[in-house]
């Protein structure tokens, strides 16, 4: 097994971002009542359920605020405690409280972003989508082959079923 196939099959938590991960990060403005709307992919969507009902807490750690971002975690059943966070370390910090401690290099984040590069620094796996920001690639230990909203979850998904990860469900072809 090779080291980045051991440091996957070890994750505890994956944290990840909202816009230019889960989205093509492209907003349009829907007026007044619904505000800012983005894209999501049905797809991740769908890897981000199974990743949790197999025991694997994913959970948004993101600067979005904005009420689709909110509804689409609700719809999802992740935690949507850290939306609109301006400092992911601190709140990162507070997710790992909530979840029981898990120690920095049993948590994978996957983002696309200068912020999500400075959340790089500090976890095990380090996930960039293809078209991420520069720094966010050269700080990445993994760059996915998906850019951001294009089924990026689903391709992680599949990395960790392939690597053993016993937190990913049955239903994930490995």
């Amino acid at each position: 097994m090779s080291d980045a196939d051991e440091r996957l099959a070890a994750i505890e938590l994956l944290t990840f971002d909202i816009d230019g991960t889960l989205t093509d990060a492209t907003t349009w403005w829907a007026g007044e009542a619904a505000g800012w709307i983005q894209r999501y992919s049905v797809r991740d969507g769908e890897a981000l359920l199974r990743l949790a009902g197999g025991g694997l807490p994913v959970v948004p750690l993101s600067r979005n605020k904005t009420a689709a971002a909110r509804r689409r975690m609700e719809h999802l059943r992740c935690a949507v405690d850290w939306l609109g966070v301006s400092d992911k370390i601190a709140a990162l910090e507070q997710i790992r409280a909530r979840y029981g401690g898990v120690a920095w290099d049993r948590i994978l984040h996957i983002g696309d972003g200068i912020d999500d590069a400075v959340v790089f620094e500090r976890v095990g796996v380090a996930v960039a989508v293809a078209d991420a920001h520069a720094e966010a690639i050269e700080r990445a230990s993994l760059v996915l082959r998906s850019p951001g909203g294009a089924r990026a979850i689903e391709e992680l998904e599949g990395l960790l079923a392939r690597s053993g990860n016993p937190r990913v469900g049955k239903g994930v072809h490995r």
